[in-house]
């Protein structure tokens, strides 16, 4: 007689669950799933976008997470791997090429490179791109040339606000040195 451990027997079974045709099912399987090859399997290769989604958001390795957020076919999918990057050369990528703008959006919300952000905000071909990238520039002449360049009065309205806003930051930090030094 053959004695199987509990743990082959639930990764046996676990294996067995991944590959159930109900998607409820396998959707259940990558909740309780640790193993990261196994995850990142079922984040490439599993039919349903929800599965391959929910396996996305547990992933760690970057790799497999950047392949994820530039080739998977479903935005869904695409998105939830931009939210689990980390390196930002990866994040300015997709903001700028991403063929979906839910996906761009989400890049240009982690992005912190100030260039990248400018160039997003005068080229993106979307409006709620451009006026996320614009709220999250702190380059005045990035601001003042969008102003001066973008053909849309609602990015000319948001990069002056932005403007406005920043002036707004540095007074008051200024009276708050001014204070202190009181």
């Amino acid at each position: 007689m053959v004695m199987i451990s509990k743990t082959t027997l639930s990764m046996i079974s676990l294996v067995g669950v991944l590959k159930h045709r109900d998607e409820d099912a396998r959707l259940n399987a990558v909740a309780g799933l640790k193993n990261q090859r196994k995850l990142a399997m079922v984040a490439r290769h599993d039919p349903s976008y929800a599965v391959r989604e929910a396996a996305v958001m547990h992933l760690d390795n970057q790799k497999v997470v950047s392949y994820i957020a530039l080739n998977d076919e479903d935005f869904h999918v695409r998105l939830a791997a931009v939210n689990r990057l980390t390196e930002q050369s990866m994040v300015a990528y997709i903001a700028q090429r991403d063929p979906d703008y839910h996906v761009r959006l989400a890049a240009v919300r982690r992005l912190e490179d100030q260039q990248v952000l400018a160039e997003i905000a005068l080229y993106d071909a979307e409006w709620i791109v451009n006026n996320e990238a614009i709220a999250r520039l702190n380059d005045r002449m990035a601001l003042k040339a969008i102003r001066r360049k973008h053909i849309s009065m609602l990015a000319h309205k948001a990069a002056t606000e932005r403007l406005r806003v920043l002036d707004e930051l540095e007074d008051a930090a200024r009276l708050e040195a001014q204070e202190n030094n009181e």
